[in-house]
């Protein structure tokens, strides 16, 4: 199901945008973008220099009209590389190392390395820090609110052509979008987003002995 891969968001289109023209230089991984690398490294930076993060992102899946069929909320706790997210019936465990996908409907417990979930986009902390790895990146506008608009095209094939991703002035996520190539589309709107939250070690692990009667299949 796309909307439980985790990857985000919402345009806001404005008339009256300042567009900026690419300046770009050679990087390791290719052409380089220096505005997107710019805006984006003040985001990692943000989210860096964070203890804990916890917000809500309502999930909105919309076809190839732009309808909405569906509309899921999900709940995300930060801390460093560890995470935690509801959304549905999944749960989604990460310690840093691992990441548990717990599907409550059938019971079973999906355990894999943190690289082979490069595409979780709940994640901002994780998304960011290997986009220049899985992405090519660009500036696309600076909104009339200095809201800032950046694209990320993946390197390899996936079964969506393109993440928008809007950064506010304050250099903190706030909508994503996932555009697949039937049309559709999946937005992540990013609210209640709260700094200096505290959690356990035990937040970001599956907990096995209390769920007992669920499966644990592991990918390791």
């Amino acid at each position: 199901m796309k909307h439980t891969k985790i990857i985000i968001l919402l345009v806001a289109f404005l008339g009256l945008s300042v567009v900026a023209s690419a300046q770009l230089s050679q990087g390791k991984n290719g052409l380089v973008d220096e505005k997107a690398k710019e805006v984006i490294t003040k985001a990692q930076n943000k989210i860096k220099s964070t203890e804990g993060i916890s917000f809500v992102s309502y999930v909105v899946v919309k076809d190839q009209e732009k309808k909405e069929r569906e509309r899921h909320e999900a709940k995300v706790l930060l801390a460093g590389n560890k995470y935690r997210i509801y959304v549905k019936n999944h749960v989604f465990y990460c310690d840093g190392v691992s990441v548990w996908h717990h599907n409550k409907e059938t019971k079973e417990v999906v355990v894999n390395n943190i690289e082979k979930e490069e595409d979780n986009i709940l994640n901002p902390a994780k998304l960011l820090a290997n986009y220049e790895k899985n992405f090519k990146s660009k500036f696309i506008r600076t909104e009339e609110d200095g809201t800032f608009v950046i694209d990320f095209t993946p390197k390899k094939n996936k079964e969506y052509h393109k993440i928008r991703i809007l950064i506010d002035k304050n250099y903190q996520i706030k909508q994503l979008e996932m555009f697949y190539y039937d049309s559709s589309k999946t937005e992540y709107i990013i609210e209640q987003y709260k700094t200096g939250v505290k959690s356990a070690e035990t937040d970001f692990v599956f907990d096995k002995a209390a769920n007992k009667d669920v499966e644990v299949i592991d990918m390791r």
